[in-house]
């Protein structure tokens, strides 16, 4: 295994192995007081998987980003020439909690927002892909999901009612960002994503936005109702909407 996780912005993490020397500039994240922070011209973070548990995950990745919006000048960014900014200890690299909270501190430190939004939404996007990709979940047969089976639609969830202020009389249309030629998505819709209907729901499979780390601690209740919410939405506007709140 590397030793060294290289993150998307400038900065990277060294892994420390069981018999490797902990470097004493490494400050326990565990134990971080501002006190600190203000003795040291350079903070290197010491993350040992074995000092805390999965549900302090979300609590401890809002204090670093806390402590890198207040003191981003801070943190050390030449260490043998590796851009290192913390060291972890006791990582599993097969323990999906422990990658998601790697990519929390990838997160952390774009020097942007908007970059740490849209690497979140790639993220978690690539997550809900991978997650049905080659499983057929959906149970589609010559065209047909699960849900759908019985039905004349074709469609699967990518239809809704339009003018739904017509109540009854409202029309049910197909996604506009549906590519009628390979039944494809174009929008990149992290709620479409998100949603799982009756029938997924019926085989155990259904996603939460407080089960998702990346969604659950860098954004707010009413950034969280619209990333479950504006379904058939492209990806610029959901990030838009949520770069306001």
């Amino acid at each position: 295994m590397k030793d060294i996780i290289k993150l998307n912005n400038q900065y990277n993490i060294k892994i420390i192995n069981k018999n490797e020397k902990i470097p004493i500039e490494g400050i326990n994240i565990k134990n971080l007081k501002i006190s600190k922070i203000l003795k040291n011209k350079n903070i290197i973070l010491k993350i040992d998987f074995n000092e805390f548990s999965k549900e302090e995950y979300k609590r401890i990745l809002k204090k670093i980003l806390l402590i890198k919006k207040i003191y981003i000048k801070n943190f050390e960014k030449k260490q043998n020439d590796k851009n290192i900014i913390a060291y972890i200890i006791n990582f599993n690299k097969d323990c999906t909690k422990q990658k998601d909270f790697i990519s929390g501190i990838d997160a952390i430190f774009f020097n942007t927002r908007y970059e740490r939004y849209n690497f979140i939404y790639d993220t978690v996007c690539n997550y809900l892909d991978n997650y049905f990709y080659g499983k057929n979940l959906c149970d589609f047969k010559d065209n047909k999901c699960g849900e759908k089976r019985n039905t004349s639609s074709n469609t699967g969830c990518c239809h809704h009612f339009k003018h739904k202020i017509l109540g009854p009389f409202s029309k049910l249309v197909s996604c506009e960002y549906l590519n009628k030629e390979n039944y494809k998505c174009t929008a990149k819709c992290i709620s479409c994503k998100l949603f799982t209907c009756d029938y997924l729901e019926s085989k155990g499979i259904k996603f939460k936005i407080k089960d998702i780390l990346l969604l659950d601690t860098f954004f707010n209740p009413i950034q969280k109702f619209f990333i479950k919410y504006m379904v058939f939405t492209p990806k610029e506007k959901i990030i838009k909407r949520l770069m306001k709140i």
